[in-house]
């Protein structure tokens, strides 16, 4: 009888945290919190992808000392979803790393992580100096060739500046001025920042709310002029009422004009005033015939 395989459990302890900061500074953390963003925006529609940001990476099992946290990594083939910490035996290596550098990350940024990443089998690894400390050009693509990274040339990238394309990405890294950028060639525009979307969503709904502004002074002055169009209207239908019981009392008597007036006023069109006006003048046309006939009108 064939024995069950049991699962193994690794017994040995791996810590989620070296006790180091996220970033050196304000400005570091900015930047790695803005392409960190934006990177996992452009992978959000994909389950076999992970972006990693400052999340300790283990590279020997059984081995909880020897770990490296790069500051952004993706990893394909493996699942989406967040992660306490990351054991490259257990899932993928890294394709993608980006490290936000400075002079006091410069050793390890350049000798122990370019080794140890060329190890691993890191097809990309981008730094990038924000205050270009010690990196000049202050952003730097390393791709791997063999067993070892040679350094990517800057060239012209499609949305008219230089700066360094991410084959494993599908995305081009260049600076404006000192900031990083991410270009999207599939959407003609830059990976937006957190910041840059709040304020896009502001500009949005800033512009919503000065077009509902617009429609409604539009509607209000539409209202308005119609208003005055009716109350001009009514101005000369009243006008032509009083022309005709004039006429009336002109013609017959006060009494024949005083019961026209109380009819009159019942009429609301121009045809039936122009009716009466012409039965007024018709010499054939009586008082009374003149009162039922404006009667049959109302009827």
């Amino acid at each position: 009888m064939a024995e069950a395989l049991v699962a193994q459990v690794d017994p040995v302890e791996y810590p989620t945290s070296d006790g180091r900061p996220v970033a050196e500074t304000d400005l570091h953390y900015l930047r790695l919190a803005g392409a960190a963003y934006g990177i996992r925006r452009l992978l959000a529609s994909r389950d076999d992808v992970y972006v990693g940001s400052n999340l300790l990476v283990y590279d020997e099992p059984g081995n909880p000392r020897r770990h490296l946290s790069p500051d952004i990594f993706v990893a394909f083939g493996v699942e989406a979803g967040s992660r306490d910490l990351y054991k490259i035996w257990e899932e993928q290596p890294p394709a993608f790393v980006l490290e936000i550098t400075s002079k006091s990350t410069r050793r390890e940024d350049e000798r122990t992580k370019r080794r140890r990443y060329a190890q691993w089998g890191v097809g990309e690894y981008f730094l990038y100096d924000p205050r270009g400390e010690w990196l000049s050009p202050a952003l730097q693509g390393l791709a791997l060739a063999g067993r070892r990274y040679r350094r990517m040339d800057e060239v012209l990238l499609p949305n008219g500046e230089r700066g360094l394309r991410s084959d494993v990405l599908g995305i081009c890294l260049w600076l404006r001025g000192a900031e990083l950028r991410l270009f999207d060639p599939a959407s003609g525009r830059d990976l937006r920042t957190p910041e840059e979307e709040g304020a896009e969503r502001e500009a949005e709904a800033a512009a919503r709310a000065a077009a509902e502004a617009r429609a409604g002074a539009a509607e209000a002055r539409a209202g308005a002029a119609e208003a005055r169009a009716g109350a001009a209207e009514a101005r000369a239908l009243s006008n032509q009422r009083s022309l005709l019981i004039r006429q009336a009392e002109s013609r017959f008597d006060a009494t024949t004009a005083a019961a026209l007036a109380t009819l009159v006023e019942r009429l609301a069109s121009w045809e039936d005033l122009a009716q009466v006006g012409d039965w007024l003048v018709s010499p054939r046309c009586t008082a009374s015939e003149l009162l039922g006939r404006v009667r049959g009108l109302l009827s």
